[in-house]
């Protein structure tokens, strides 16, 4: 019966969590899309819904939506019609107003616009008899009060008149007001956590006349992931969306993401180095370079094309061949962090590694052993959920994933932040070789050993 202590309660501080939150994202955030169906019999069509209204006339179709109270993120409207009609689409998107407070003269603005051309139409995948032509088109909300989408048939020659639509199926879909509300109440969970963690850190700090590198790095990783909880998503949401706080709000993610990489290398490393010498150029640089350069090419990805870097699918690397930039970005992406997992999992394989050699000089700090715990259980975790986004690349997939990727990451940084909590015993710093310290030039308490994630008076 292994109690209270660290190996099984330190990995159920991360799992509970995720299994209570992955129950609210399934039974009361509900789907994170939904998607209306409708069907027109030929050129002649109407329907509405206190939304969305569709009309069809001749060789155009308009979707009139208002996202107030319904609709949130974005819009994917798509259009299917028989393969035999041998048809040419082109799909407009235009907006007007603002999504709360007055408008005043209805300003009309273009936004997205696609277009099918007839040679590719046809789905070669699909069976003969059911293979349909289809017309895409995706709108980030931008704060508009409304959005018009123009679809219309394109005539067969140049100069001729277009064909009248035939039997087209519709889609509307859309991120639903109750998904984004739920998200809305876990993220300000976290939040109002993560700023008081940060806080009681901070004080905590500043109240002790000795600290150590590893605990600024734990203030650091609380700062950021108060960034990755996202505190600017309420105010997207009210304000019917906003381009520049969603960029604001990827490249905190982003920044979060490489700053925990950089310090699980860094920390890692001196778990794994008996030296307490830290050379700048062989131990700091290749690391920050490795991760700058994720920081960089996600950055690059986004800013370019839009995509994020937990947001690839494994079918995006045969898509994106023929656009050489984007895929050298992608496997540029990849690759970095690749090689942060594999360098990683080598330095917690030796700490692993150590922790069973009862004859190593270099004894481990309880610190250091709840660091190599926790990240493990998290990574694996992590790897997982990442894993089944990557082979089941449904749109919506990531969007069903956020809630219980925050809380797991909130999770992991809470235990990082009680493992370097600074000790109320008195402090003194670990000199070299007496194995309290572990090589990280930090300090001991008066029995040799940092503090543990889950102290334990009694262990020998």
């Amino acid at each position: 019966m292994c109690g209270l202590s660290y190996p099984c309660l330190g990995p159920a501080l991360l799992v509970l969590p995720l299994f209570l939150v992955s129950i609210v994202n399934l039974f009361v955030a509900g789907p994170p899309l939904k998607t209306i169906v409708l069907e027109s019999s030929g050129s002649s069509y109407g329907a509405s819904l206190p939304f969305m209204r569709l009309q069809v006339a001749g060789s155009v179709a308009k979707f009139t939506l208002t996202p107030k109270d319904e609709m949130t993120h974005f819009f994917v409207v798509t259009c299917y019609a028989d393969a035999s009609s041998s048809l040419a689409l082109d799909a407009v998107v235009r907006a007007t107003g603002s999504a709360y407070g007055a408008t005043g003269v209805s300003t009309w603005t273009p936004l997205a616009h696609t277009s099918t051309p007839q040679r590719s139409l046809v789905a070669q995948t699909e069976p003969a008899a059911k293979q349909r032509s289809r017309l895409q088109l995706m709108q980030p909300l931008l704060g508009f009060s409304q959005y018009e989408v123009h679809l219309k048939t394109l005539p067969s020659e140049p100069g001729g008149s277009p064909p009248n639509l035939p039997a087209v199926e519709y889609r509307l879909t859309y991120v639903p007001i109750k998904f984004s509300f739920t998200s809305i109440c876990v993220r300000g969970f976290f939040l109002v956590t993560s700023t008081l963690m940060f806080i009681g850190f901070a004080c905590a700090i500043a109240s002790r006349a000795s600290r150590e590198l590893g605990q600024f790095w734990v203030l650091t990783l609380l700062v950021l992931l108060i960034a990755l909880n996202d505190p600017l998503y309420i105010a997207r949401i009210y304000l019917g969306g906003n381009h520049g706080l969603y960029v604001a709000s990827v490249f905190g993610q982003i920044l979060f993401s490489g700053s925990l990489f950089l310090f699980w290398l860094v920390y890692a490393d001196g778990m794994s180095s008996a030296s307490r010498e830290r050379y700048f150029c062989s131990f700091y640089l290749p690391k920050l370079l490795l991760v700058a350069t994720y920081v960089g090419v996600a950055g690059a990805m986004f800013v370019l094309h839009g995509r994020l870097p937990d947001r690839i699918n494994m079918a995006d690397g045969v898509a994106l061949e023929e656009d050489g930039a984007q895929f050298a970005l992608m496997v540029a992406l990849c690759a970095s962090v690749i090689c942060v997992g594999l360098w990683l999992s080598v330095l917690v394989s030796q700490a692993v590694y150590r922790l069973g050699w009862k004859k190593v000089e270099y004894i481990y700090t309880e610190r250091e052993k709840s660091f190599v715990g926790i990240t493990i259980v998290f990574v694996i975790l992590s790897l997982c959920g990442h894993l089944y986004r990557a082979v089941h690349g449904r749109r919506g997939s990531w969007m069903q994933l956020q809630l219980p990727f925050l809380t797991l990451t909130n999770s992991y940084v809470a235990l990082l932040a009680h493992a370097f909590w600074p000790s109320d015993g008195a402090v003194a710093p670990v000199e070299e070789g007496d194995g309290g310290g572990g090589g990280q030039g930090g300090y001991a308490d008066e029995r040799g050993r940092g503090q543990s994630l889950l102290d334990d008076d009694d262990e020998d």
